[in-house]
């Protein structure tokens, strides 16, 4: 019963993280499989390269408002 809890978890943050790239234009492949293998503790990183992408594409001078 815990085997099949945790491998459909794994496979909603799998989702979850897919949908997420895909918003953000990430690596789709990259940030599903990172979710499937890890779960929630790929969100940080998730963040974290989230925000260096905006980075590099905007500059760090820029003010940015998300809704």
């Amino acid at each position: 019963m815990i085997l099949l809890f945790s491998v459909a978890l794994s496979v909603v943050f799998s989702l979850f993280f897919y949908c997420q790239a895909i918003c953000s234009g990430l690596g789709i492949k990259r940030w599903a499989t990172a979710g499937l293998m890890f779960g929630p503790f790929v969100w940080p990183m998730f963040c974290m390269k989230k925000r260096l992408k905006t980075y590099q594409r905007f500059g760090f001078d820029c003010l940015l408002f998300s809704a």
